[in-house]
């Protein structure tokens, strides 16, 4: 059978850089990119097959950091003209999977959604991984969370007041070791301890801090639960089982 030809987009050019504009959620500017797209572009200009996409008020969909490149190397900005909007911005780029979580949080915060607000208000004073805190705040871990995040529908389902208690307490593990303390089988971990009937928060830290040594970076949970253990039970007369 034979293909059917297909009428294509109309094609611009421009040397007008002014009159394209970024979109606020779209993904954040990346220098180094914007340095990689100069250089293919220098190796072998390909424009023409990958034109910036931008609406009728010149708004760039997709393609920022290729107009960026052409204005850079003051050559013409080919362009066509999209359908697409600023909800399918993230749809599109997040369904070729080019955008990263920190990406996808910018998103949402651009358009004023409150949960990602919260989320990143989160990951700004507490540094940890994105991945870790959508779990903390939703209060779910299924295969699931991470695409419901990805598309908009994210919700903040425990309490703010709880989920910074937690991470209080999981910071003071920050001066016996960085990684250790960041890692999220070890938050998950000890969220779980922190709801054992014979745990004390501030006994294992004292204890940490008696044989720091032995604070190190595990592999699984099952590893973490056993070395935490270990020095919750130094030189304890009452030993307390945590796996």
């Amino acid at each position: 059978m034979k293909d059917k030809k297909v009428k294509a987009p109309q094609q611009y050019e421009s040397y007008d850089y002014e009159k394209f504009s970024f979109v606020g959620a779209n993904r954040e500017l990346s220098e180094h990119h914007v340095t990689e797209v100069m250089e293919e572009i220098t190796n072998k200009d390909l424009g023409d097959e990958n034109p910036v996409k931008v609406d009728t008020k010149f708004n760039i969909m997709e393609g920022q950091h290729t107009a960026i490149a052409y204005q850079r190397l003051e050559m013409p900005v080919r362009y066509i003209f999209t359908k697409m909007t600023i909800d399918d911005i993230g749809r599109f780029n997040m369904a070729r999977k080019t955008w990263r979580l920190s990406d996808v949080l910018n998103h949402y915060c651009v358009r004023g959604f409150e949960d990602y607000k919260i989320l990143f208000g989160f990951y700004k004073k507490y540094h940890y991984p994105i991945s870790t805190l959508i779990i903390l705040l939703s209060g779910e871990h299924t295969k699931k969370l991470y695409k419901e995040f990805k598309f908009g529908h994210f919700k903040v389902n425990q309490s703010i007041a709880e989920v910074q208690d937690i991470l209080d307490k999981i910071a003071e593990y920050k001066q016996f070791g960085n990684n250790v303390f960041r890692h999220k089988t070890f938050v998950l971990t000890y969220i779980d301890i922190l709801t054992h009937p014979e745990f004390n928060h501030d006994i294992m830290v004292h204890k940490t801090s008696v044989v720091p040594d032995r604070f190190k970076e595990q592999k699984t949970q099952r590893d973490y639960l056993l070395m935490l253990e270990d020095i919750y039970n130094y030189n304890n007369r009452n030993p307390i089982k945590l796996w």
